[in-house]
């Protein structure tokens, strides 16, 4: 049997999203509070651990609030189960507790999205992850 030590332990929380203006809030979700920063500039959100996304994508608006010109980034097409997202990709630190921060690649998309996550490239080639969704506990630990 093998085992994996993990450094933080995380519960599930609901994410907040409208559906047709109205505010709903989801069941609880492995989503995790990080910050984003570019520059001097930072910004504090809740981002979805998605192990079935290539990629980490974060709201248009999260990188113009970093100082990001989001479009300027090498553009990324994107298909998911809504259509086609454009996605600009741009150097940033994400930090995702006091004494785990590094420098990585996420992509910024081209319009809103419902939601923002944590892909393979971006987050999970850097981590250590476990879900446990019978209890809703999330297990990280830096993968170096």
């Amino acid at each position: 049997m093998y085992t994996v030590e993990y450094q933080y332990r995380l519960a599930y929380r609901p994410l907040f999203y409208e559906i047709n203006g109205k505010p709903t809030l989801t069941e609880p979700r492995p989503a995790i509070p990080v910050t984003l920063h570019h520059g001097l500039l930072k910004l504090q959100i809740i981002a979805l651990i998605d192990s079935g996304s290539t990629y980490s994508l974060f709201d248009y608006q999260i990188g113009k609030e970093l100082g990001i010109e989001v479009q300027a980034g090498r553009l990324q097409r994107l298909s998911s189960l809504g259509g086609v997202v454009l996605g600009y990709a741009h150097r940033i630190e994400l930090k995702v507790a006091d004494d785990w921060r590094f420098a990585t690649e996420v992509l910024f998309s081209d319009d809103a999205i419902p939601r923002n996550l944590l892909g393979h490239y971006g987050f999970i080639e850097h981590a250590a992850v476990g879900l446990l969704g019978k209890t809703g506990q999330i297990y990280l630990r830096p993968d170096s």
